[in-house]
């Protein structure tokens, strides 16, 4: 296995999930201790970090060297685990302290179920964008 394979391969979407993540936690760093603004805040952004990083997970379709299967496969278990991730990092971040917090646990359902549609609608369209592209 040469060097440029090996680096496309590291270069898949489990490194942009983990980016990704990353970027979940520095988000929500700032609402320690929490605080309703900030837990408004976490619970609107979490969306947008959510899909953007389902968007990216794609990204290395781009240069990747492996074949359709292998590729899907790849961005369908990581992007599994990195919906669970960022999603839990943002809820763990917000607590208000009273019943609202039972909410909280209805915001990480949704946006893994949702998160979880999203990205198999993203693989099935990526999947037939190459499939009748030539």
């Amino acid at each position: 296995m040469n060097t440029n394979r090996i680096t496309t391969f590291l270069l898949g979407p489990e490194l942009s999930w983990l980016l990704m993540y990353g970027l979940a936690l520095l988000l929500v760093a700032p609402n320690q201790p929490p605080t309703e603004a900030g837990n408004v805040r976490l619970e609107s952004i979490a969306w947008y970090t959510l899909f953007a990083a389902i968007i990216l997970s794609f990204a290395p379709m781009y240069w990747s060297q492996s074949g359709l299967g292998w590729s899907m496969l790849r961005i369908g278990i990581a992007g599994l685990i990195g919906i669970t991730s960022v999603a839990t990092a943002f809820c763990a971040a917000i607590d208000y302290n009273d019943s609202r917090n039972s909410g909280v646990g209805t915001l990480w359902m949704m946006l893994v179920i949702f998160g979880a549609i999203f990205l198999f609608l993203g693989m099935i369209v990526v999947s037939l964008y190459i499939k009748f592209r030539s």
